[in-house]
């Protein structure tokens, strides 16, 4: 398994040790963050860009995979379209779980 974890900047990635931690205890487990706007202050090493981008360059042939995503949804509809049309990505083996946002009722007075 491998979980892309996507984040403006370093900042935004919560819980940072955790996933380390079940990489060390899970052998067949990969951990990659990636920070698509990183702050000059994050002296940021690793990925950046668009998160479903690094999967892509990681895995440009998904046929054989299932992918779980989540995360707003221009995101979902980004990774699921080029991951279906250019990474071969069977649509039925796209899941995901967009954050889209209820609309609160206004009171009236």
């Amino acid at each position: 398994m491998v979980l892309y974890w996507g984040v403006r900047s370093l900042r935004d990635l919560y819980l940072p040790d955790l996933p380390g931690t079940w990489q060390r205890q899970h052998p067949d487990f990969c951990f990659i963050p990636v920070l698509s706007d990183p702050l000059p202050e994050d002296r940021w090493p690793g990925r950046t860009g668009l998160v479903h981008q690094s999967v892509m360059t990681d895995f440009p042939d998904l046929s054989g995979y299932q992918v779980y995503a989540c995360g707003g949804p221009a995101m979902i509809d980004s990774a699921r379209r080029d991951f279906t049309a250019q990474c071969r990505l069977p649509t039925e083996e796209f899941f995901a779980d967009s954050f889209t946002y209820a609309v609160q009722a206004q009171t009236l007075a």
